[in-house]
């Protein structure tokens, strides 16, 4: 998609008219959110795990809320995103932000660390983890309405899309909390792969902000990591515990 259609979305937005290739477009934008959302998905399970059980879907619940409302300003906005590299870097630092202060918080407090609520911000319980939830939210965004806009240029479709696939987001998170619960250390494996999608961006946009306009990380690499970190050890557990033999 070239800046000329970027920068006139806004009637894009007026003019929408419904063709059957839609269809297609619509089906492509939300799997391919659901790919690129999978490692927000398991950083979100493991900010509101944080939480007393009672509150994590109301967590989710308020997060989902804020979700929509930045998706939409991201996608009306990607003219200013693109002009504005420097904002993939905030997000990218984030993240990493994200995954270290885990890994020191884990190496500080042991297994301890599950009772402890972080400050954030000035906020502390609840509403704290509610605000990095959102913006967690936004740092993924960044990435993916660019993706998105690549594909077409008619914004309706797009935030269609980035809706159903933000309420997919939210019920997998859901289901993502009970399996850390099951299996705990996958948790700080989100953590992990959160901070590889923080290096992408910052190295990709650093890359292009230095004049190396062609380099980039395959998504390919993106989703193998992602799978190796977060899928694949559910499924070795998995496997291990039903191949255990039954004790007497």
């Amino acid at each position: 998609m070239n800046d000329g259609s970027v920068a006139s979305s806004t009637f894009v937005v007026l003019d929408y008219q419904f063709e059957p290739t839609d269809i297609g477009i619509f089906v492509t934008l939300v799997a391919l959110e659901g790919v690129l959302s999978f490692d927000n998905a398991a950083i979100l399970a493991a900010l509101v795990r944080r939480l007393p059980v009672e509150q994590r879907r109301k967590a989710l619940l308020y997060g989902i809320g804020g979700a929509y409302v930045l998706r939409v300003l991201a996608i009306l906005s990607v003219a200013f995103i693109i002009a504005n590299p420097i904002l993939k870097l905030v997000g990218g630092a984030y993240l990493i932000y994200l995954s270290v202060s885990h890994i020191v918080q884990l190496r500080g407090d042991g297994h301890e660390k599950e009772k402890k609520i972080p400050s954030f911000l000035g906020l502390s319980g609840f509403w704290g983890i509610v605000l990095m939830v959102e913006l967690a939210d936004l740092a993924f965004a960044l990435d993916q309405v660019l993706v998105a806009v690549a594909l077409t240029d008619k914004i309706p479709l797009i935030v269609l899309a980035s809706m159903t696939a933000i309420l997919a987001l939210r019920v997998s998170a859901a289901y993502m909390t009970r399996i850390m619960d099951w299996f705990p250390t996958l948790e700080t494996l989100a953590y992990v792969a959160v901070g590889f999608v923080g290096l992408k961006l910052v190295a990709v946009e650093g890359a292009h902000n230095l004049g190396y306009k062609d380099f980039d990380i395959p998504k390919e690499i993106s989703a193998a990591v992602t799978l190796s970190l977060i899928v694949v050890p559910v499924i070795v557990k998995f496997a291990l515990e039903k191949l255990r033999p039954a004790r007497a």
